[in-house]
């Protein structure tokens, strides 16, 4: 699944990365003006990218973050389906245009996510390496369903990038499922051998000193016995699945 989200995700960017000055060009712009217009395009990719980043921090949940990051570019595809190309419309164009520009966040979302729920040096480097085989992949095939025959509307490019944006959102839904399915796992192993089921990342929480003793040490002690271990996620049952 994170091969398939970073795959749909690099399609999308390979398109509108290639085609998207021609498609604001489309829009009734200068060359010149063009070139303008796609500074603000810039701006919002830095603003969702280090935005999304943040709230990812602030709840410690990537799922929801990532979902959020597609909607805006869902309304801004569906903008450009039905708008009407013209001068008249130039700014809801570029409004729509804007939103899709927040597509360049959910990238290293997904690469972070699948770094943190990865463990073992082995499984980490084979799961970076499919990552790069599927966004490699993507950005091949991206520019391929924008082509000059469908100016200025662009329509299959559009209706491609919208139903990527929709599985994306599935596959999100699927993987954060399938992680608290395994947190469950993980707990029940845990009560197997005798630890609680419930443990608590403490890795970025601040925590007085005084409430690290007695059954707080005992406990800390039993999680973190694996910590220096080179092993999978799945052979150590302390691990947490972050969704």
């Amino acid at each position: 699944m994170w091969g398939f989200m970073m795959f749909s995700i690099s399609v999308v960017s390979g398109g509108i990365s290639t085609f998207g000055p021609l498609i604001v060009k489309a829009f009734g712009f200068t060359s010149f003006q063009t070139i303008l217009f796609n500074i603000p395009f810039g701006a919002v990719q830095l603003v969702a990218t280090m935005g999304g980043a943040w709230l990812a921090t602030v709840i410690r949940k990537k799922s929801p973050v990532l979902i959020l990051l597609c909607l805006p570019p869902i309304a801004g595809a569906v903008a450009l389906l039905y708008l009407p190309r013209g001068a008249a419309h130039r700014g809801a164009l570029l409004g729509a245009y804007y939103l899709i520009s927040v597509y360049p966040g959910i990238t290293p979302l997904i690469y972070s996510w699948s770094a943190g729920n990865t463990a073992g040096e082995t499984k980490k480097k084979v799961t970076t390496g499919f990552l790069f085989v599927f966004q490699s992949a993507g950005n091949v095939l991206g520019p391929n369903l924008y082509t000059t025959g469908d100016a200025p509307l662009y329509h299959r490019g559009l209706l491609s990038n919208l139903a990527l944006f929709v599985v994306l959102i599935a596959l999100f839904v699927a993987q954060a499922a399938y992680l608290v399915l395994l947190n469950k796992k993980h707990a029940s192993r845990r009560v197997a051998l005798g630890k609680n089921a419930n443990i608590v990342d403490r890795s970025m929480l601040k925590v007085k000193a005084e409430l690290v003793e007695g059954e707080v040490i005992e406990e800390a002690r039993k999680t973190e016995q694996h910590a220096l271990d080179d092993m999978t996620d799945g052979q150590n049952e302390d691990f947490i699945y972050v969704y």
